[in-house]
């Protein structure tokens, strides 16, 4: 694969279109060497003037550099603020044109992101061809594309080993389709199901950690504790009678709980006192010590360092910056 580089280009999209090789690249290393074929890439100037050592150093990986033409080329676009301005762009991106024609000709995958789209049409790919551009650049891309039939109720288009993408957005699954064309199929295939969105590998996945949670955890043991504890906010924390509600031992409680909530019973109602105590001072003017008793504190003093904790400030800070009620003084006149 050949990556273009230019001074004022969108270099995330290449560093995007690195990635993917790079996913693949791992899958392919946890496979049988030798099983799929995996991709190589390089970096050539788009203007004719050297390409710095930054993209190298940032995607490369110690794979072999290939001679000739590449199976894949993509033309990650630029930085234009106008229609003139990308003119210019294009323009001094000629000398790429002779590799994109000779690259296509040989029967690579030309790829273009965004307004690179132009540079295609400059380099005469893009007539009677089905092709996509931003639509802020639509002028521009027509005034170098002769003859190209422009889309706009699709993100990317394909035709003729040509692809094009309207936005950075979509580079990925264009590439991906471009891949799955080529020596690497197979890899673009296991990466795609890495890459882009499955709902139902997402769907199967939650269920298959579901039923394993299901067979780790008593049916309903952990439910039951968290809806006793918030039910019982205000009273004094008692692992044993806890225990005693949910008909187990205050040891077995404890293991499940933790490996539902990966916390202690009395963090998880830690946490539900703190959460009421911030509502209380936001919403109320009850004193201090009274709302340390509806959280479920005895001692102010302990109340107070356990807020400091959670919250960061004081009770009586927090309600001064927090409070959705105006002051007992301004409500009373």
């Amino acid at each position: 694969m050949t990556l273009l580089w230019s001074p004022q280009g969108v270099h995330g999209v290449a560093m995007t279109a690195v990635d993917v090789l790079k996913v693949m690249h791992g899958l392919a290393s946890m496979r049988q060497a030798g099983a799929a074929a995996e991709p190589v890439w390089r970096w050539r100037s788009a203007t004719g003037g050297p390409v710095p050592r930054w993209p190298q150093t940032l995607s490369s990986l110690p794979t072999t550099l290939y001679r000739g033409l590449p199976d894949v080329l993509l033309v990650p676009g630029w930085h234009a603020f106008s229609g003139p301005h990308l003119d210019q762009l294009v323009q001094q991106a000629a000398g790429a044109v002779a590799l994109i024609q000779q690259a296509h000709a040989a029967g690579a995958r030309v790829l273009a992101v965004g307004n690179g789209v132009a540079l295609l049409g400059l380099a005469g790919l893009l007539r009677d061809r089905e092709a996509v551009a931003p639509w802020q650049f639509v002028q521009a891309v027509l005034r170098h594309s002769e003859g190209v039939r422009l889309q706009t109720d699709r993100p990317w288009t394909v035709s003729d080993r040509i692809w094009t993408c309207e936005t950075p957005l979509w580079t990925t699954e264009m590439l991906l389709d471009a891949l799955k064309t080529t020596r690497g199929a197979e890899l673009a295939v296991a990466a795609s199901h890495v890459l882009l969105h499955s709902p139902e590998r997402q769907q199967v996945a939650a269920q298959i950690e579901q039923d394993v949670q299901a067979r780790r955890v008593p049916p309903g043991v952990v439910a039951r504790a968290r809806r006793w504890l918030e039910a019982h906010v205000a009273e004094p924390y008692d692992l044993a009678r806890l225990a005693r509600a949910m008909a187990t031992s205050p040891r077995t409680l404890l293991r499940h709980f933790a490996s539902s909530h990966q916390q202690s019973p009395l963090l998880y109602l830690q946490g539900l006192r703190m959460a009421r105590a911030r509502v209380l001072l936001e919403t109320t003017y009850l004193p201090v010590d009274q709302l340390a008793l509806a959280c479920g504190y005895t001692d102010a003093g302990t109340f107070r360092r356990h807020f400091l904790r959670a919250a960061g400030e004081l009770p009586a800070a927090y309600r001064q910056h927090n409070r959705l009620r105006t002051s007992r003084a301004r409500w009373l006149g």
